[in-house]
């Protein structure tokens, strides 16, 4: 499951509340900037009720520029005991722009979602390797 938008905030916290979703993997990630503020992620059931440990509360601010970014909770971050249930996503954020999450299968962050035209570290045109493909770009020259 992926989805992909762009929404920011200036200095005041907002949220942003997905649609009900299902999803078959086990690890949140985003691509977020919140280098100069903070972004953080509960799970919500169906009804909007928090489901324990992954709320806000227990949530691992995240302050960083990073394209693929796992999001942890003190307590536990497999989100595999909801797979194919229905809940919502809450992301809280001040001072930064949520551009896409996914939960993976996997702790590299492999979306396994389409990648149109590939890039550096892909093997085809769906991202089967996560984390790995930041370590190939990383040795690319800079344009």
């Amino acid at each position: 499951m992926r989805a992909e938008f762009s929404i920011g905030t200036g200095e005041r916290t907002g949220t942003l509340t997905t649609r009900p979703l299902t999803f078959s993997g086990k690890y949140l990630f985003v691509n977020v900037d919140s280098r100069d503020g903070v972004l953080r992620a509960e799970v919500l059931e169906a009804n909007g009720k928090t489901v324990e440990p992954f709320t806000l509360r227990n949530c691992q601010p995240l302050n960083t520029d990073s394209v693929l970014r796992q999001v942890t909770w003190n307590g536990g971050s497999d989100l595999s005991c909801l797979k194919g249930k229905i809940t919502r996503l809450r992301f809280e954020f001040t001072n930064g722009s949520l551009y896409v999450f996914w939960v993976s299968p996997d702790l590299s962050g492999a979306s396994h979602g389409y990648t149109a035209a590939g890039g550096p570290g892909f093997t085809g045109p769906v991202d089967t390797v996560g984390v790995a493909t930041k370590k190939v770009a990383k040795a690319l020259p800079a344009p």
